[in-house]
């Protein structure tokens, strides 16, 4: 890639410290790319992530509370682009394990083409989670294998955040919808830059992310996530009541049969009558 093109990586940390992020200790064991990082620091106590982030001589960002992924995008970027710091910014989550490799893969796709946004073979569990296809319902279908997602060149393409290499100047006139949260960021930004028919292009990088469903967290926690993931969806689809009906009542009866717990309806019908999304944007609260 030519040595004027520059990238920013934008790591988002949630309730741990950047020593015990995958994905940060990676970024500090690169020794042949250079690259500026920033950390928005989620998390709702300290973990002294700013001490490090300063010894790193990283940019560090946070209000000591979580803002979710879409505000903590937006700072991001708009330093980016007050400071002209970057090119090219990469989003990852604070759990993804990259090496120099991405980066070599990444200048080389960027080379060969001129897309504005650039998405790798994500895995999880073993299984290819990242990029898929998603259709206007939000209904989203995986790919058959590698090869078929590395050609495919249809408007309907979507990604995860994580790994995720987009053109600074894709935000001139564009920025996250601060009313999602966390759910549906991703997705809701690919159907946007589908929409505005940005090129969107799938690099050989194969990457893990340890996805938060690979695993079973305690009740509590299952609760509060399901309570964000219906709100975050409940808004996106909030012209689309069936869908949201579909999306989020099948979780709500998946965790329902799982927890032997009432409570994942209950929140599922109290969102489900979309009042909170009329009006002022609603309040949200820290887990």
């Amino acid at each position: 890639m030519d040595s004027s093109c520059k990238i920013a990586v934008i790591v988002v940390v949630y309730n741990k410290s950047c020593k015990g992020s995958i994905t940060c200790q990676a970024l500090k064991a690169l020794r042949h790319t250079k690259v500026s990082v920033l950390v928005y620091d989620n998390s709702v106590r300290d973990f002294g992530n700013a001490s490090y982030c300063e010894k790193q001589e990283w940019i560090y960002f946070s209000q000591g509370e979580n803002v979710g992924i879409s505000k903590a995008y937006n700072v991001c970027v708009d330093h980016l682009k007050k400071y002209m710091l970057a090119d090219y910014l990469c989003l990852f989550d604070d759990d993804t394990n990259i090496s120099e490799e991405y980066f070599d893969a990444l200048n080389s796709a960027i080379n060969d083409s001129g897309a504005d946004i650039y998405v790798p073979l994500v895995f999880s569990a073993g299984r290819l989670l990242s990029p898929c296809k998603i259709k206007s319902n939000f209904n989203v279908s995986m790919f058959k294998d590698e090869q078929e997602a590395l050609l495919y060149n249809r408007r309907d393409i979507t990604a995860i955040n994580s790994g995720m290499a987009i053109k600074l100047n894709v935000f001139d006139n564009y920025c996250y919808d601060e009313h999602i949260f966390l759910d549906g960021v991703d997705h809701n930004f690919m159907r946007d830059m589908n929409i505005q028919k940005r090129m969107i292009k799938v690099f050989p990088y194969r990457c893990t992310h340890e996805f938060s469903g690979d695993s079973k967290p305690s009740m509590q926690s299952a609760l509060t996530r399901f309570q964000i993931f219906a709100r975050d969806i409940g808004y996106i689809l909030q012209n689309s009541r069936i869908s949201y009906f579909f999306i989020a009542g099948k979780r709500a009866v998946k965790l329902t049969i799982l927890y032997h717990s009432m409570s994942f309806l209950r929140t599922f019908f109290r969102v489900s009558s979309f009042k909170e999304f009329r009006g002022e944007a609603y309040e949200r609260k820290n887990d």
